[in-house]
């Protein structure tokens, strides 16, 4: 949980390496001492994360980073992400990659050959299509309702509209702008996993957002959790996740992580597939 500190350190992720959240107030700063994140606090103790054992970085709000720490989290390829305090992304820091899991880095090599071809974007742009079509049967499929054509932009107007219903509009708009920025940051954990660092970025000259567009493709996967929490405390259920509160929509979202993460490595999978093709 989030403490009085504003930090979290999920302890609750399996796995050596946890994410670490960051939410911003005044006097919050975050220095590098060694291959470590100390974050000091005013009338706190200041506290030591090791980033051998970080994944990734959520900064939101008022965090006063040392430039010597964001280059420390670059050089131990952790990625950062800043959020806005409503949750909306403000910017990435990549580092370079010590770890990727593709030995061949082929999703960096089909994506630099292919997008440098004439209508190169067409396919990137066809796996867009085909993925968030995959993504809405997935959905549809968990209500137990057929796949219809639904133009994915209407289908999220009904969702937003459905979340509105059972936590009010501002509550709901709010939720749906942290969850995007957990998306994002996750995503740029995806990445960075799949050999796409800080440099390799820089030669990707291209008008697209992979961060983003694999961010969005998340979110359907986090539709069907978040709208049953949202019903489960709108008819009053007293052990329900109040999703308002950030520390409790970070619960829910790092309990979907093992889920999220095989979807997205899939759909970076089949967009390195695409194209070879």
């Amino acid at each position: 949980m989030l403490d009085e500190i504003g930090h979290r350190w999920d302890n609750e992720t399996p796995g050596p390496r946890k994410p670490l959240y960051l939410r911003g107030h005044p006097g919050m700063q975050v220095e590098a001492d060694g291959p470590a994140l100390r974050v000091r606090q005013p009338a706190k103790a200041a506290l030591l994360f090791p980033l051998e054992r970080v994944v990734r970085v959520i900064s939101s709000g008022a965090v006063q980073w040392d430039c010597e720490a964001l280059l420390t989290c670059a050089e131990a390829a952790v990625p950062v992400v800043f959020l806005h305090r409503d949750g909306s992304v403000r910017a990435y820091l990549f580092g370079k990659n010590t770890r990727s899991r593709d030995p061949h880095d082929l999703l960096y090599s089909r994506l630099r050959a292919r997008l440098a071809r004439p209508n190169g974007m067409k396919r990137y742009d066809q796996w867009r299509r085909m993925a968030t079509q995959a993504a809405i049967e997935a959905l549809l499929r968990q209500w137990g309702t057929r796949y219809a054509e639904c133009h994915p932009a209407r289908l999220r107007q009904e969702l937003a509209l459905l979340r509105q219903r059972y936590a009010g509009p501002g509550p709901a708009e709010l939720i749906e702008a942290r969850l995007y920025g957990l998306l994002a940051a996750f995503s740029a954990e995806l990445l960075a996993e799949a050999g796409l660092d800080a440099l390799r970025w820089t030669k990707l000259d291209f008008a697209f957002d992979l961060a983003g567009d694999l961010a969005n493709l998340l979110r359907w996967a986090m539709e069907t959790p978040v709208l049953k929490v949202l019903e489960a405390h709108d008819r009053g259920k007293t052990d329900a996740l109040y999703l308002v509160d950030e520390a409790q929509l970070v619960a829910l979202f790092e309990r979907y992580v093992p889920d999220l993460r095989r979807v997205g490595l899939d759909a970076l999978r089949q967009l390195r597939q695409l194209l070879e093709t």
